[in-house]
């Protein structure tokens, strides 16, 4: 397994002037960083590029799906922008030499209808990401959907749920993400699920229960551990957390109390738990 630091602990957005975290993730003895893919006119493909070959380090991106390229939209225009968002957002990592695009790419957060998933939203998921899965194929960049929790989502809240996308896509490179702070809500037995997943699971964050220090909520981490284990996991577990005293990324993670000291405190002592976790399991 590799390890990888979400750069949401810092910031909100990754421009030009935040390239420097990636040597910072080096320093704390990360293998890689992962970036948030939102407003995809900030980023710099070749200065992120040019960061990771100089440190040796790898990437991944966390994506999120605006509600006007909404895959599972009545409207064609809207997934046909769903389509042409997750193919920028597969070339743009391409571009910056990473390997996977990741995160709940069938649908956008907080986005919901008050009611089940319908059989024409999933079919017309299943479409979009078929069409996206293709690019991926030519491109060589690997797409992992992360089930989130009910109050997240409406489309796609288990592993299971994650697994039958996958196999209705039917496209090598469509893959599911693990969260162990979704996970810890909507399974039953978060080991369980991963070893049902097997090698459908391709990305895992690593997220404490209330967001914080890896170790010191809920999550049940040896579990976790010797059920990936268990599958030959060898790809990357990432620590997700969010930057606190930025207004937007509190709102939209919906965190208002102080839940870790620092983040160098955060990624230093979280790698060094996770670490320590997979040895003994």
């Amino acid at each position: 397994m590799r390890y990888g630091l979400n750069l949401l602990v810092h910031t909100a957005a990754f421009t030009t002037a935040d390239v420097d975290l990636v040597q910072k993730a080096a320093d704390l003895g990360y293998d890689g960083v992962e970036i948030l893919f939102g407003d995809l006119s900030t980023l710099d493909a070749p200065a992120t590029r040019s960061a990771l070959e100089s440190t040796g380090m790898g990437m991944t991106a966390c994506c999120v799906m605006p509600e006007e390229c909404n895959p599972c939209s009545e409207a064609a225009a809207v997934r046909e922008a769903a389509v042409e968002r997750l193919k920028a957002m597969i070339d743009i990592t391409a571009e910056m030499g990473g390997e996977a695009i990741a995160g709940p790419l069938y649908s956008p957060v907080r986005y919901l209808t008050g009611k089940p998933c319908s059989n024409d939203e999933w079919n017309h998921c299943v479409d979009v990401l078929r069409a996206a899965a293709s690019h991926a194929e030519s491109s060589g960049i690997d797409m992992a959907i992360e089930p989130l929790n009910r109050f997240e989502t409406y489309v796609i809240n288990t592993v299971a749920d994650a697994v039958r996308m996958c196999r209705e896509v039917g496209s090598d490179r469509l893959k599911v993400q693990l969260d162990t702070f979704h996970a810890n809500i909507e399974e039953k037995d978060t080991a369980a699920s991963i070893r049902a997943a097997g090698n459908y699971i391709g990305h895992v964050h690593a997220s404490e229960s209330d967001r914080g220090v890896p170790g010191t909520g809920q999550v049940r981490w040896p579990e976790v551990f010797a059920a990936l284990h268990d599958i030959g996991y060898d790809r990357w577990v990432t620590i997700e957390s969010f930057a606190t005293g930025i207004v937007d990324l509190c709102a939209a993670a919906c965190i208002w109390r102080p839940i870790y000291d620092s983040a160098e405190g955060l990624a230093r002592d979280g790698l060094a738990f996770l670490k320590e976790s997979a040895r003994l399991n």
